[in-house]
This record gives structure tokens, C-alpha cells and sequence, in this order.
């Protein structure tokens, strides 16, 4: 070992053993700062990559489609005033027929009672002539007077019984129509109920098919947004890459144009070499030796053994 190189070594155990803390001190500010530079050196070897705005997103289409049971329920709503009406029209039908009907029986006792009183004033006045005829001819006792008598109380009652006897056929078709009333309110109803039940499955159908529409619209509706996210996405993210590409294809060109000044390995060296100087002697020769960092900085070149030749021989 050259008497110098010896020298340097003697001086450097002493000041590790005097200046201990204060050589710590020194080396953790050179080494702070050398990292800081090199983290530096790195970031501007690759350009940021950059970040466009967030690509747009929409909102969703909301469509809260009802239950078969919530579509019925709301059918047999819409449904509500026109089977009461219906069914009001039926029962006031059915009440107007048996006012008619019995209206009618009152009117055919009327009309045969009339007749009747009609039959009997008419008799009343054939037995009154028949009367002052068999007077004036003085056969008003006699059997021919009787028999004549007789004849007309049978007539008027062959009349009336006549009468009578129309009012109580046309009295009985009018009960009869009465007592059908039921039957035909009945079958009125059922009918109906029918024509209800298949008017109220159409309209369950329609309402089916309307949300079954809005459900696949909504569907349609949001998987377009959902493809306009995903292409907004993707171009984004190709509209990344193509500035990143084109920033590393400028920081290469303004590399290359760097080369023939002075280069980022001899910018290194020079800012390390500074920092080392200022560390004790040995941890300036443990940092080139052990910090990876250096190495990678100032390359496996020219800088580097320039590092090593003044520190670590």
C-alpha cells in the first residue's frame, strides 16, 4: 500500500472513532440528497404518463316493473266502474221488469173491472126494457117474462166470466214473466261474469305486455350507455397511450440531441462525486460499493471507475 493511500486510511479510522455521530450525520444528508438527485434523474428518463378525463358515464334508465299481482290489482281497478255499472244495469232491468210486470196485472184488473161494471150497466139496462116491455104487454109475470130475466143475468154472468177469465191469463203470463225474473237475473249476471273475466285477462295481457316492453327498453336503453362507457373507456385509454408513445418518442429525440452535450451519466458523476466528498472517507467508499443506485446512475463506464478509482482505492 502506497504511504498515502495508508494515510488516508489511519486518518479515516480516526475520524470514525472521534466524529462518529457526526460523520452519521453526514453521511445520512449526502445520501438523502443523492437519492433525492437520483430520483430525480429517474423521473425524467420516462416522460408522466398521461391522464385524460375520466371518461363519461350515464345514468341508468330506473324502471321499478310491477308484479302479476300489482298488474291484476290494478286491471280490476280500471275495471271497478264498468262492471258496477254492469251490474247496476242488470239489477235496474231486472227492477224495471217486474214494475212493468206488475204494473201490467194492475192495469188488465183495471181494464176487466171496468169492462165489467160496463157488462153490468149494460145488462142492468137490457133487464130494465125487457121489463116495461113484458109489462106493457101484461105478460110481466108470466114464464116468457121469467125466462127472458133468466137469459140475461146468465149472459151478464157468461160476460163477466168471460172477462174475468182474460184478466186471470193475462194475470198468470204476467207471474209467470214475474216469477223468471230471478232466473233471468241470474243468467243476466253469469253472462257477465263471463264477458268481464275475458274483458279483464285482455286487459291483464295488455298491461303484461307494456311492462314486458318497458323492461326490454330500459334493458336496450342502459346496455347502450353501458357500450358508450366501454368505448369511451377504451378510446381514453388508447388516447393515453398514443400521447404517452408520442412523449417517450420526444424524450427519446431530446435524449439523443442531450448526448452531444454533456450526458446524464456525467451529470451523475459529478453531483455523487460532490456528495461523496463530503462523507467520511469510508462510508464515501462502503456508498459506491453498496448503493446500487450509483452503479445504475453513471452505467458500468468510464464515470463509474472514476467514482472508484478516488473513493474506494
Amino acid at each position: 500500500m502506497k504511504p498515502n493511500k495508508a494515510v488516508n486510511y489511519i486518518r479515516e479510522a480516526i475520524d470514525s472513532v472521534f466524529g462518529g455521530e457526526e460523520n452519521k450525520k453526514k453521511r445520512k444528508t449526502a445520501t438523502d440528497e443523492i437519492n433525492e438527485f437520483l430520483d430525480g434523474m429517474e423521473k425524467d428518463k420516462l416522460p408522466e404518463r398521461p391522464v385524460l378525463p375520466d371518461a363519461p358515464s350515464f345514468d341508468r334508465m330506473e324502471y321499478d316493473a310491477p308484479t302479476n299481482e300489482s298488474i291484476r290489482d290494478r286491471a280490476e281497478s280500471e275495471l271497478t266502474d264498468y262492471r258496477q255499472n254492469a251490474v247496476s244495469g242488470i239489477e235496474k232491468e231486472i227492477a224495471e221488469l217486474d214494475k212493468k210486470y206488475n204494473a201490467d196485472i194492475a192495469a188488465a184488473k183495471e181494464q176487466a173491472d171496468s169492462a165489467a161494471n160496463k157488462t153490468t150497466a149494460a145488462y142492468a139496462e137490457a133487464k130494465q126494457n125487457t121489463d116495461n116491455d113484458m109489462l106493457k104487454r101484461g105478460i110481466a109475470r108470466s114464464s116468457i117474462a121469467a125466462n127472458k130475466k133468466a137469459a140475461l143475468e146468465s149472459g151478464e154472468a157468461a160476460a163477466k166470466a168471460e172477462l174475468y177469465e182474460e184478466y186471470g191469463r193475462q194475470a198468470n203470463e204476467l207471474s209467470q214473466k214475474i216469477s223468471e225474473l230471478s232466473v233471468k237475473r241470474e243468467q243476466a249476471l253469469n253472462d257477465f261474469n263471463l264477458a268481464y273475466a275475458a274483458k279483464l285477462s285482455d286487459r291483464i295481457n295488455e298491461l303484461y305486455d307494456e311492462r314486458d316492453k318497458k323492461v326490454n327498453e330500459a334493458l336496450k336503453y342502459n346496455n347502450s350507455l353501458a357500450e358508450k362507457e366501454h368505448n369511451s373507456a377504451v378510446d381514453k385509454q388508447m388516447k393515453e397511450s398514443d400521447l404517452y408513445s408520442e412523449a417517450l418518442s420526444q424524450r427519446e429525440k431530446e435524449n439523443n440531441l442531450g448526448a452531444n452535450s454533456e450526458s446524464g451519466e456525467s451529470k451523475a458523476y459529478a453531483f455523487i462525486a460532490q456528495k461523496l466528498r463530503e462523507m467520511n472517507g469510508a462510508d464515501a467508499r462502503d456508498t459506491v460499493l453498496n448503493n446500487p443506485r450509483i452503479r445504475a446512475a453513471v452505467g458500468n463506464t468510464y464515470f463509474y471507475y472514476k467514482l472508484y478509482d478516488e473513493f474506494c482505492r
